[in-house]
C-alpha cells in the first residue's frame, strides 16, 4: 500500500482514468485552445496520481519516461499560460498510449 493507504492498482486506475479522458478529449479539435487546456489538465492530473506510487514501482513501470512525465506535469502546473500546444498533441497522441499499456500491464501483475 502507498503511504496514503491506496494500493498500487488504485493509483494506476486513477491515473488511467485521467489519461483515458485526455485521449477522449483529444478526439476533438486540437486546434481549439479549450480542448488543449482540458487535455493538458488531465495529463497533469494523471501524472500527479502516479507520483503516489512507490518509487521502485514507478521505475519498474515507467523506466526513463517518469522524469519526462514529471517535467511535463510541472510545465503544465507552473507555466500554464505558456504550454506548447504541439508538445501536448505529441504527448497525448504518440507518447501516452505506450505509457498506458505499461500501466495496464503493471496493474494486472
Amino acid at each position: 500500500m502507498s503511504p496514503a493507504g491506496r494500493t498500487t492498482a488504485e493509483i494506476i486506475a486513477e491515473a488511467l482514468e485521467h489519461f483515458d479522458i485526455a485521449i477522449s478529449h483529444s478526439q476533438r479539435d486540437l486546434s481549439d485552445q479549450i480542448v488543449i487546456n482540458a487535455v493538458a489538465m488531465r495529463l497533469s492530473a494523471g501524472v500527479e496520481a502516479l507520483g503516489a506510487l512507490d518509487p521502485d514501482t514507478r521505475t519498474r513501470l515507467l523506466g526513463d519516461q517518469w522524469p519526462r512525465m514529471r517535467g511535463m506535469r510541472n510545465r503544465i502546473a507552473h507555466d500554464y499560460g505558456f504550454i506548447d500546444d504541439t508538445i501536448v498533441r505529441q504527448t497525448v497522441l504518440v507518447n501516452l498510449p505506450p505509457v498506458m499499456e505499461a500501466l495496464r500491464a503493471g496493474a494486472q501483475a
